[in-house]
């Protein structure tokens, strides 16, 4: 019987360093039957040719040379053209255990699952990953319903595109990655849970995830981080509505941890972007304070809400200076 078809999706983008690292852990694969998009995004740097001699290394390797447009929109180009059964996303400075592939397939056949979800491995620049636990650990299955609740929660996942599989047939009726977003991720996974029959999850960390000072996420304060996150607050607010009500606080509890996350990263100097997403938090706390099942710092935020926008911009101040 022919092994299912995985299209691995690697957006490229001025990771000269990194690619070479990145690209190998994917070639060391276990499972082999593999569609590999490598999407140079007009990187700057030696991307696009690196991109090339592999291909040439490897025929599994195709190779989109585009003007940059951005993580979203180099994903949504692949997708186009993937004719896998299933795909994942790898960032290009990030690398994977040789099983990842194989583990994520097996979880999804195993379960007839539509997506699956592995652990992130985190470790900082200049360091290796951890080594993976000996000890076999427990999967867990969820519905769709299940699976967002346990994800706005961020108990066992968060909403990262990474680290996850899913059946290519979630994003045949038109969902993809909001082109100039940030938080891109937060935006679309959800969709694709909610339109799975099955989640399983395995808690073995296959997902080497590289911390650098240079993100996205790691960067100085843009209003584009705002204008992201309202609309992806409004997005997600009136995609929920048809949801049952433990979906709906979930939603809420995450969107608070959101809206806190871009506030203690707006400095003085954005007095109007400030008062607004104060006033977002407030229009939410009750439903976080209310529920027992909000996280921690969701729970903190809205109790220091009530403190005003001086408050909360002593306590980011102190936050950063924690860094």
């Amino acid at each position: 019987m022919q092994q299912p078809l995985v299209t691995i999706i690697v957006p490229v983008y001025k990771v000269e360093l990194y690619l070479s690292s990145c690209v190998n852990s994917i070639l060391n694969q276990t499972y082999h039957n593999l569609e590999i998009f490598l999407v140079d995004d007009g990187s700057p740097d030696n991307c696009g040719s690196l991109c090339d001699n592999f291909a040439n290394i490897d025929a599994r390797i195709k190779v989109i040379h585009k003007t940059n447009g951005g993580l979203s929109d180099a994903r949504n180009v692949a997708l186009d053209c993937a004719t896998g059964d299933f795909v994942t996303f790898i960032d290009s400075d990030d690398t994977v255990s040789p099983l990842y592939v194989e583990s994520l397939l097996k979880l999804i056949t195993d379960n007839n699952a539509q997506i699956s979800v592995t652990l992130f491995n985190s470790f900082f620049e200049g360091s290796q990953p951890k080594p993976l636990p000996a000890t076999p650990l427990t999967t867990k299955i969820f519905t769709s319903h299940q699976a967002l609740v346990n994800m706005f929660y961020q108990k066992d996942f968060d909403t990262a595109a990474c680290a996850k599989m899913y059946s290519m047939s979630l994003f045949r009726d038109g969902i993809r990655y909001p082109k100039g977003w940030i938080y891109e991720d937060l935006a679309t996974t959800y969709r694709l849970i909610a339109k799975a029959n099955k989640v399983a999850f395995s808690p073995l960390p296959y997902y080497n995830y590289l911390l650098r000072n240079n993100s996205i996420e790691g960067s100085h304060f843009k209003p584009a981080k705002y204008h992201s996150c309202m609309t992806i607050v409004e997005q997600i607010t009136q995609d929920t509505l048809s949801m049952p009500l433990s979906v709906q606080k979930a939603a809420n509890c995450r969107l608070v941890s959101l809206l806190f996350h871009v506030l203690l990263d707006v400095p003085n100097s954005f007095p109007d972007i400030q008062k607004s997403l104060l006033n977002e938090i407030k229009k939410r706390r009750y439903s976080v304070l209310l529920n027992t099942k909000s996280r921690p710092k969701a729970f903190l935020a809205c109790l220091l809400s009530f403190l005003g926008l001086p408050a909360l911009s002593l306590f980011a101040k102190w936050g950063h200076t924690r860094n």
